[in-house]
């Protein structure tokens, strides 16, 4: 994770030496999620009971898109790719380790994804991130594209998605006909179809229920919500109540240091901020070496 003032030289946000240096306040996270009753997927280990043999039928169910994660970006050709080997899927198990310590400590389970602006790289962080979650055994990941506005998932992977999820949203179908899986450890719950008034659906009793349904149903060790620009869509705003945490994706050639900043107020006693990633940086570093030495 990266802290915002890290970054202020960056985003060309710098203070006048003889400015007095602000100190945030610590002000409490006045946050409970709307959905309510997390699944204990601890009983993954141990005997095998009739929660844990319904959550492996679950997930056995799902129709297959890929038989790995890993195959996802790479062959996109959209972004690069994000496999094991490939320096972007290096940069997201570095990512992945702080994130799953931070959730584990905080026992968090549904993060979301968003940016200040579009174009940042959201979509890329949250296939990234979910797909090295996914490489390890032991845990199980949810990925549902949330940007109902402008969704991007189903290109990203070159998939088709199953239908509009909005007709999930709002009740018309069941939450397990809008699943994928790739692999055995990843879910997609992807969207082919735009929608206008996504606010509305997430504020709707249905719209939050059916979150809940697809997250008790496969009961992943982390739900990751593909979301809209916070400062560009009012449907991020909705989904702020339904996640434990948000990781801000910044653009290091466009984003400014007052959207960051507006972000982090907007988020501010709302939903914790688990970080800054910076996409689109311009540093190179010089060492071509395959394996590089202090």
């Amino acid at each position: 994770m990266v802290n915002t003032r890290i970054l202020e030289q960056r985003l060309g946000w710098r203070r006048n030496a003889s400015d007095p240096e602000v100190v945030p306040k610590n002000r409490p996270i006045a946050h409970v999620p709307m959905l309510q009753g997390r699944v204990d997927t601890s009983a993954r280990g141990g005997a095998p009971g009739p929660r844990r043999l319904a959550v492996a039928e679950a997930w056995d169910n799902l129709p297959v898109l890929e038989d790995a994660p890993d195959a996802l970006a790479a062959r996109a050709g959209l972004v690069p790719a994000i496999d094991r080997g490939s320096l972007a899927g290096a940069s997201f198990d570095q990512l992945r380790t702080q994130l799953t310590r931070a959730l584990k400590a905080n026992d968090w389970r549904r993060v979301g994804i968003s940016s200040a602006t579009r174009g940042a790289g959201r979509s890329f962080f949250a296939a990234g991130l979910a797909a090295s979650i996914a490489r390890l055994d032991a845990m199980r990941v949810l990925l549902v594209d949330a940007d109902l506005e402008s969704p991007g998932l189903a290109a990203l992977f070159h998939a088709e998605a199953p239908g509009p999820i909005a007709e999930v949203l709002n009740g018309s179908r069941a939450p397990e006909t809008q699943l994928m899986r790739m692999g055995s450890g990843l879910a997609l719950a992807l969207n082919d179809t735009p929608e206008e008034y996504g606010a509305e659906l997430l504020l709707a009793p249905e719209g939050i229920l059916a979150l809940r349904a697809m997250n008790d149903l496969l009961a992943p060790d982390v739900m990751i919500l593909d979301m809209p620009p916070l400062l560009d869509d009012p449907l991020a705003q909705a989904l702020l109540p339904q996640l434990d945490a948000v990781l801000l994706v910044a653009d290091g050639q466009r984003n400014t240091a007052h959207e960051i900043s507006e972000c982090e107020r907007m988020l501010d006693g709302q939903v914790p901020l688990l970080g800054l990633a910076l996409n689109k940086s311009e540093d190179r570093d010089p060492r071509h070496a395959p394996r590089r030495r202090a």
